[in-house]
């Protein structure tokens, strides 16, 4: 899930209609990395802790491989590792919150419905809607700010309306959290 619209291309609709994101994990991607950091502990030390390689851990933390697609008991014994290192147990609890944003944007992106996904009690949580503001509108929670870069996880401006319009629909209380300001 990691083709995008080519440059030469960027004004076809058709093209941009079609498009994914080139991070399927951003979201949970920049959770992970910061409960790392709030660990002070390196992506090999992790990786070792939850019985993976640092390939591994650094593919969860760029986003490129979705922490939303391993499976739980892996899942668990990274969170379970994050806390044995000492990471800061909201920042470890934003994992999962986190994970559900990058099913939710990959899924609208995707022009998939969404619907169930938003139908989680999840979604109605504080910690999702920080998650989703995070990306969408560069709003970093305060407890991931110590360990993150300021702005958008989504960069592409035009998917993020894109996402945030069809948040309206269902969920007009996420989408104006996560309104962007043009």
């Amino acid at each position: 899930m990691t083709p995008i619209a080519s440059p030469d291309r960027s004004g076809d609709t058709e093209d941009q209609d079609s498009s994914h994101l080139a991070r399927p994990g951003p979201v949970a991607g920049a959770a992970l990395h910061g409960a790392r950091l709030s660990a002070g502990v390196s992506q090999a030390v992790l990786a070792a802790a939850a019985g993976v390689s640092e390939d591994t851990i650094r593919s969860w933390e760029d986003g490129t491989s979705p922490l939303a697609s391993v499976p739980l008991p892996q899942v668990e014994s990274l969170e379970a590792a994050l806390g044995d290192s000492g990471a800061d147990p909201r920042l470890i609890a934003d994992l999962s919150a986190a994970a559900w944003c990058d099913l939710l944007i990959a899924a609208i992106i995707g022009n998939e419905d969404a619907s169930c996904l938003l139908a989680d009690q999840l979604t109605s949580s504080d910690e999702f809607g920080e998650m989703l503001a995070w990306c969408l509108a560069g709003r970093v929670p305060f407890r991931h700010r110590a360990y993150a870069a300021r702005g958008s996880l989504l960069t592409d401006s035009i998917l993020a309306e894109r996402v945030i319009k069809a948040l309206a629909a269902v969920h007009p209380r996420l989408a104006a959290a996560c309104r962007l300001a043009f």
